[in-house]
């Protein structure tokens, strides 16, 4: 009878403790950063984009800056903005045109490897 309540106690300390019903959590946020706009530059010795994100909350990001969300600022200048994902999330590049320019039609898309 012990065993078997130890058995019932333990149980799901072995199964992780994660609800079966509930979705995976993505570790690839692409429904966030859809929301994101590149709204500036700060250009000097070492540029600095400017974005709102999801939470309407303003970023300052760097060239090499890492985020949160595991991607990579790959690339920044005063048009543009390219952010590299970890190597399992689809796109694996997402391009921004600041907010203001002419080139800003198509501002926010990810970019799949290979096209």
């Amino acid at each position: 009878m012990r065993v078997k309540c130890g058995v019932l106690l333990l149980l799901p300390l072995l199964l992780g403790l994660r609800d079966p019903f509930q979705a995976p959590e993505s570790r690839c946020p692409t429904a966030t950063l859809r929301q994101w706009r590149y709204v500036g530059v700060v250009l000097g010795k070492v540029p600095v984009a400017i974005v709102r994100d999801e939470r309407s909350r303003w970023l300052r990001l760097r060239y090499g800056d890492t985020l949160a969300q595991g991607g990579r600022v790959a690339a920044l200048d005063e048009t543009e903005l390219v952010i590299d994902m970890p190597g399992t999330c689809e796109p694996a590049q997402w391009r921004w045109q600041r907010q203001g320019t002419k080139q800003d039609e198509n501002r926010d898309r990810g970019i799949t490897a290979g096209k």
